[in-house]
């Protein structure tokens, strides 16, 4: 060996081709379709690549932008990034007034450094009420607003808390005019949100355009119009859709104000958009960044300056992905939404409760929340990189496809008229439900996973769940949608009903598992079959093999279980079920497997259902707790 030669790895390891790659992948595949294996499609219409290369990314134009240059995909204000980095937001529905008080400064005196307030409003019985001078002293006491930022979502009915947000900064000393919030409307989400507006759409528009105009006059820091995109997600919208409604929105927004007599560089900083994070780590990152390139075509396109160009995004942990069933997994959840806020750039970010989904105003829950924000700055110090995506192949990759299809769905919004008029005409419920029910039937039959709902679940978990507060409907709105109001889904929530059914009876939960032949013939099925019936909260009985069916049968019947599974090969199968079923004749049979060309013929035999991985396991073990009478 040489010590004196200058090492070169790119001599001694030349890079491959990807041809090179694809045809060593090929050959792994053993004649498997390459498309088919290798692709994978989205809820939001893109087809994924199995590798992204320099080439994918040719028709990007802001790769040589950096951060605080238009378009404004690697940040907005990298200054301010690295001085105060996101501030961490959380949100209080507390409604007595003292209390929310002590939660207020107790947290922000643990890391806190920006409140977000949930009013009380009709589908939201459980909230934050400041409707008197009196109020905003008692809530707000010891609480300096003009370090921490607030923020709120309002209702048009809502819009009487501008000016007594005034009145009391003015009693505090305060001037408005350097106060920095987001409390802002989005009259179009609202409608979404509870299916119709308490007044009609030109006073709305008209107590819209009083706010913003108090905005401009008297405060300019004030964000008075607020794109929740959280209400399209809490529907089951994709990424694309959430985008694209948003975009549509503003539009909307941006050409009544200019009717107004207002141009478009004094709108556009008046506007900030909520943006739902899931759990797809890298389809949110793109969609943070996504929406700043989006902002700052939009702003560009109406006539804007590149610092009108720039979009305040405060990032909101998703709702339609938790889960009651194995609470802690939200923890899991919500850590990697926040990241990916992170990663993608948002200005404020706000990670729900772990829990909140079963209690209200837990202290401890809070805290864990709002660590996870403290964690990743002060632990993982994201606050010190701007921008660590920017150059990933697949990322950048993914922010152009997100922001072209969303573009192209604000433009065919638009051909129909707006947001507005696509709201009302049930479009966007139907747009949603498409993709809404496709999640849906995806977790259903695993394709998706959801940790402790439908895989891996404790069938010891104790399930007992309140009825939360019903939400107060306005029986005689001004406008109200056909369609009604967008619903308020979960993913888990199918499997969580089940649970809570089968929970509810005392009845007999055992399932024995007919293991036969040797370890290697019936373990993979007996696994498998474990676990979909722990997905239902069903005590699994699964011994050592058997080699003789009498065996079985005498075992199964002495452990007092009410359904039995068999579990082996499908070559063994033929041999197995006719026995098996007849020596348990009457009682609730299932087959592990499902050998297409047998399966009329072992439904004779006597097998009542059959789990697979393509099955519907709601659907499944739905029928399997009628035929156990184990679900009420």
């Amino acid at each position: 060996m040489d010590l004196d030669k200058e090492l070169d790895l790119l001599d001694e390891f030349p890079p491959p081709s990807y041809e090179q790659w694809r045809r060593l992948v090929e050959e792994s595949l053993k004649g498997a379709d390459f498309d088919k294996a290798m692709f994978t499609n989205t809820y939001e219409g893109i087809r994924l690549k199995p590798i992204y290369r320099k080439e994918d990314l040719e028709s990007l134009s802001w790769l040589n932008s950096s951060p605080g240059q238009a378009p404004y995909v690697r940040g907005s204000d990298p200054q301010r990034f690295l001085a105060d980095a996101w501030l961490v937001a959380q949100s209080y529905d507390e409604p007595d007034l003292k209390t929310l008080n002590k939660q207020l400064l107790a947290d922000l005196n643990n890391g806190l450094t920006a409140i977000t307030l949930q009013f009380k409003n009709d589908d939201h019985p459980r909230g934050v009420s400041l409707k008197t001078l009196e109020d905003m002293k008692a809530a707000f006491a010891g609480v300096d607003l003009s370090i921490a930022p607030l923020f709120a979502q309002l209702d048009i009915d809502d819009h009487g808390f501008l000016p007594l947000l005034e009145e009391y900064l003015r009693s505090q000393g305060k001037d408005l005019g350097n106060i920095k919030a987001g409390v802002g409307f989005d009259v179009s989400s609202e409608l979404a949100r509870k299916g119709y507006l308490s007044q009609g759409l030109e006073e709305t528009w008209g107590l819209l355009l009083q706010s913003f105009k108090w905005a401009v006059e008297k405060a300019p820091g004030v964000r008075v119009l607020s794109l929740a995109g959280n209400v399209y997600e809490n529907a089951g919208a994709s990424s694309t859709q959430e985008l694209g409604f948003l975009l549509s929105t503003a539009v909307g927004y941006i050409q009544g104000l200019q009717q107004s007599g207002y141009t478009i560089d004094q709108i556009a900083p008046r506007f900030q958009a909520q943006l739902s994070l899931g759990s797809n780590l890298f389809m949110e990152i793109a969609k943070v960044r996504a929406f700043r390139l989006l902002w700052s075509e939009l702003i560009k396109a109406f006539g804007g300056n590149e610092e009108s160009q720039k979009i305040w995004i405060h990032g909101r942990t998703a709702s339609f992905n938790k889960s009651r069933l194995d609470i802690y997994v939200n923890l899991l959840r919500t850590t990697t939404e926040g990241f990916a806020g992170v990663i993608g750039g948002v200005d404020s970010l706000q990670i729900e409760s772990f829990n909140n989904l079963l209690l209200e105003g837990d202290d401890t829950a809070r805290r864990l929340a709002r660590n996870q924000q403290l964690i990743l700055k002060e632990e993982a110090h994201l606050d010190k990189v701007i921008d660590p995506a920017g150059g990933c192949y697949y990322i950048e990759y993914l922010t152009g496809e997100l922001a072209d299809r969303a573009w192209k769905l604000m433009q065919e919004l638009e051909t129909g008229q707006g947001m507005l008029k696509a709201l009302r005409a049930g479009k966007v419920h139907a747009m949603i439900a498409e993709v809404a029910n496709a999640r849906i039937s995806a977790a259903r039959t695993r394709k998706d996973v959801y940790v402790g709902a439908n895989m891996y679940a404790n069938p010891l978990e104790e399930v007992n769940y309140q009825q939360t507060e019903a939400a107060h409907v306005n029986k005689n709105p001004a406008v109200a949608l056909e369609a009604g109001a967008l619903p308020k889904l979960r993913v888990t929530t199918a499997f969580e009903d089940l649970r809570q059914r089968i929970a509810n009876t005392l009845a007999n939960k055992k399932v024995f598992l007919l293991n036969m032949g040797s370890l290697s013939e019936y373990k993979a099925r007996a696994d498998f079959a474990t676990g979909f019936f722990q997905v239902g909260g069903l005590e699994v009985i699964s011994p050592s093999g058997f080699t003789q069916a009498q065996d079985a049968v005498e075992e199964a019947l002495a452990s007092g279980a009410a359904a039995f599974c068999i579990c082996s090969t499908d070559d063994n199968y033929p041999t197995l079920v006719p026995e098996l079923c007849s020596r348990l004749q009457g009682r609730p049979m299932i087959l592990a497997g499902y050998p297409k060309d047998m399966v009329e013929t072992y439904k004779q035999q006597g097998i009542n259902l059959f789990i697979h991985v393509k099955a519907d396991v709601v659907s499944v073990l739905s029928q399997l707790a009628e035929l156990m009478e184990v679900a009420k």
